[in-house]
């Protein structure tokens, strides 16, 4: 999916909630990302409300003062910051065992007239996220949810976790089901798994019956937009070779 798609996506539907579920999974999917989260500023109280997550567990619904924090870097400084090593940072929120606490981070401020609403934040990006066009595009992303968050009445009270719906996957078909995402033909995917074009053939036509899709393409958006290819979000085992 483009970013073009994306943000079209993100604006489909102006409700707070179904907003920050898209954001959030289409930054996973931009950035390549294992975790993030979107956090919510009151600045007239001073603070920032964890408002959503996903990945991680960042202290959802708590509030922290407006210097703590990635959050509080990205507002501070105004513009998108990129923290080379998120466990440096003073007051982060990742636990300290979570894979992409040593890892780098990318805080992405929202406006709106002026202000900055909200800042998205994103843990473990891929290196390509992390350039000038990388940035721009996560910037550009996380600026279509700002609508949705003014017309919310800001700040949230509820927060929410993005949960995905269970995959209908046995666990082989979720394995060939993954070396399609990353474009392996039937006889590639045979070779990598060890069994029969034949039998590939036949994981396939039940993952395409699952997911009602009519082609092998159209199965893997589908199980992409319902978080079912790997652990949601982009927390998958990379594929050796690809």
């Amino acid at each position: 999916m483009s970013l073009y798609e994306a943000v079209t996506d993100v604006y489909g539907d102006l409700r707070l909630i179904p907003v920050l579920q898209r954001l959030l999974r289409h930054t996973g999917r931009l950035t390549g990302s294992v975790a993030g989260s979107v956090s919510l500023i009151d600045a007239g109280r001073g603070c920032y409300v964890k408002a959503a997550e996903y990945g991680a567990h960042c202290q959802l619904g708590s509030s922290f003062p407006l210097e703590d924090g990635a959050t509080g870097r990205a507002f501070g400084s105004r513009r998108p910051v990129v923290i080379p090593d998120y466990g440096q940072i003073r007051a982060g929120h990742l636990a300290a065992a979570h894979p992409a606490r040593r890892g780098p981070a990318a805080a992405v401020p929202i406006w709106w007239r002026d202000d900055v609403i909200a800042v998205s934040v994103v843990f473990g990006p891929e290196p390509d996220a992390l350039t000038t066009r990388g940035m721009d595009e996560l910037e550009t992303l996380s600026q279509s949810a700002a609508a949705a968050i003014v017309k919310s009445g800001r700040p949230v009270v509820l927060p929410f976790r993005v949960v995905p719906n269970p995959a209908p996957f046995t666990p082989r078909e979720a394995e060939v089901l993954e070396l399609l995402r990353h474009g392996l033909t039937y006889r590639e995917i045979a070779g990598r798994l060890g069994l029969s074009a034949k039998t590939v053939e036949k994981h396939v036509g039940a993952i395409m019956r699952k997911t009602g899709s009519s082609n092998r393409t159209a199965a893997v958006v589908t199980a992409i937009d319902n978080g079912w290819v790997g652990t949601f979000p982009h927390t998958v085992r990379r594929t050796r070779g690809t």
